[in-house]
């Protein structure tokens, strides 16, 4: 009897991710250009896996948060291409809408929650989760909705799909694919990824052998659900794990989650960039071998005489480690013949500089060279070098983006990677142009990235500021600013000048009082850590820390709550005046 020839074992399914870097709302645009030409080319149905960091997860949650309504409304094989790049467009005018809040500066801004951050429980970290709730997230989960989104609300079943739908194991007959949203953040405790996702939450396994033979260190356990947790922190907000994703070192308090493991271990969260800036370890784990690199991550910039005190030198270094973890990990990735990769970022078609040194005479020894030339300068995506240049430089903020560094960060995101997408292995092959395009508004900028005016050039310079931007752009501001707290710092003067003569009087006569206060304050530095534990929420005793709670997160900042106003109602909106596409 002839036995019937061996079936060929099925090639395995090859699944495309997408990862938006860090890099705060700099990233976030830029991120937004790629979006939308994904969706002009037919490529955001295929997306399975979209693992976010920091500046990321704010335009990621939001794009998931789109999505999830559109799969669950229409059948599958009633989804057009036209319905992603609908939700692209939407996202494109209200995601500006909320950045021109000025999110970092709200945070200052409420007196009440200002005092409630001299407690342990509460930080500006959580205040900021709260505020992307408000301003990017709830009026998309739900209309008319009151109360934050929660992380285990956001699995999606899809309209038709099979009951408890799992993207791992249903994906494969779909043509619009149910994506895995991954939110990355970075373990205080163990220096480890720790990972959001509508299922669950927690630092995800060591795979490989190699990893575990190095990495000995305490791996806080992934539960496989919400649901196997305790009661209290099932319920995590995504405004939360998208506040953990972005927390900057120093920038942001720690994001704390307390009660969740056992032996006294409180979860403390950072950004994800410190782990991982680009989200590219997500995909490798969901065993994505096409891959889309969004990446407007921060790069290091050269210094030609670095600062040397100790502070700077510490931040200096860190800057080195970073890059070069960076530089490592892309060149592993792009090198693996295993994986299709289409990467974008914010130096693409620029070139290195190569300085000569000096001869025995003091002349430079040779002309210095230009080298690592791109294949192709940003001209041929429509920028010019000196365009994109500025543009790598744009601040990494969470403050109020104008007009003109939105639609710049957007549009050279469009262009860069209508680009790459059409030529790399990882997509070309999966490409259908849509038939017709939205009336994006980030075009209005399309002529100054080849062509830019004086202006333009200005405002970009500008946009690598964190502080006094309009200020440096407006000679009017600075002088009638300048006029107006003269006049204000004499008034006070003339009006409270005896009241402070005899504040000096007085602090003369109890100098003594005075300093024993402090003495005592200065004390507590040296006494142990005294802390006591209800419902596993840590509430600091200990008198130093406690009173720096109350000094620097709660007092300053409540008193500060004044200039805050100040900035939100004058200075802000005559900066996004200022940045309008028609003051060109």
């Amino acid at each position: 009897m002839e036995r019937p020839p061996l079936e060929a074992p099925a090639p395995e399914r090859r699944k495309l991710g997408l990862a938006l870097s860090g890099g705060g709302f700099r990233a976030a645009f830029f991120h937004v250009g790629v979006l939308a030409q994904m969706g002009a080319l037919g490529l955001l149905r295929h997306v399975e896996v979209l693992s976010t960091v920091s500046g990321g997860s704010i335009i990621g949650a939001l794009y998931y948060l789109h999505l999830k309504r559109l799969l669950e409304a229409k059948a599958d094989d009633e989804i057009r291409d036209q319905d992603y790049l609908n939700i692209v467009a939407r996202i494109e005018v209200d995601f500006l809408a909320g950045v021109q809040k000025n999110i970092r500066l709200r945070t200052f801004s409420n007196i009440l929650k200002n005092l409630r951050m001299a407690f342990a429980n509460y930080s500006r970290s959580d205040h900021i989760g709260e505020l992307y709730d408000q301003y990017f997230y709830r009026s998309i989960f739900e209309t008319g909705r009151s109360r934050p989104i929660e992380m285990r609300e956001l699995k999606i079943q899809p309209k038709g799909g099979k009951e408890d739908f799992s993207p791992l194991k249903d994906n494969a007959g779909r043509l619009n694919k149910v994506p895995i949203i991954l939110i990355n953040a970075t373990t205080l405790n163990t220096g480890h990824n720790w990972r959001f996702e509508a299922v669950r939450m927690g630092e995800p396994p060591l795979d490989s052998s190699v990893q575990q033979e190095i990495d000995k260190k305490v791996r806080l356990r992934r539960p496989e659900s919400y649901d196997k947790i305790i009661r209290k922190q099932q319920n995590i907000e995504l405004g939360l794990a998208v506040a953990a994703s972005a927390c900057v070192p120093a920038l942001f308090p720690p994001l704390a989650i307390s009660g969740l493991y056992p032996k006294g271990i409180r979860v403390q969260l950072v950004d994800g960039g410190v782990h991982d800036n680009q989200g590219v370890q997500g995909l490798l784990e969901m065993k994505c071998t096409r891959l889309v690199i969004s990446d407007a991550a921060g790069q290091m910039e050269d210094e030609a005489d670095p600062p040397t005190q100790t502070f700077k030198v510490l931040n200096r270094s860190n800057s080195i480690l970073m890059d070069r973890v960076r530089e490592e990990e892309l060149c592993t990735l792009l090198q693996n013949p295993n994986l299709d990769v289409a990467f974008m970022h914010l130096r693409k078609g620029l070139y290195g500089e190569a300085i000569s040194w000096l001869d025995p005479d003091g002349k430079p020894a040779e002309a210095d060279k230009i080298e690592r030339k791109p294949k192709d300068s940003s001209k041929s995506f429509g920028v010019r070098e000196s365009v994109q240049d500025l543009l790598s430089h744009i601040r990494t903020d969470l403050d109020s983006f104008t007009d003109v560094e939105a639609y710049s960060l957007m549009l050279d995101g469009y262009n860069m990677s209508r680009q790459e997408l059409t030529q790399a292995a990882a997509t070309k092959d999966m490409i259908a142009a849509a038939e017709s395009l939205p009336q994006w508004h980030f075009l209005e900028i399309k002529d100054y990235l080849l062509d830019p005016s004086e202006e333009y050039l200005l405002q970009l310079r500008v946009a690598s500021q964190k502080l006094f931007k309009i200020f440096r752009l407006s000679r009017a501001v600075r002088a009638i600013t300048a006029l107006l707290v003269g006049f204000l710092v004499a008034g006070l003067w003339i009006w409270l000048g005896d009241a402070f003569q005899e504040g000096l009087e007085w602090l003369g006569d109890y100098i003594g009082y005075v300093l024993g206060m402090l003495a005592l304050m200065a004390v507590g530095l040296f006494l142990p850590r005294l802390s006591r534990r209800i419902n596993s929420v840590r509430y600091v005793l200990m008198p130093s820390e406690w009173l720096f709670r109350l000094v620097v997160r709660a007092i300053i900042p409540a008193l500060g709550s004044a200039v805050v106003w100040l900035q939100l109602r004058i200075f802000d909106p005559l900066f996004l005046r200022r940045g309008k596409v028609k003051n060109l």
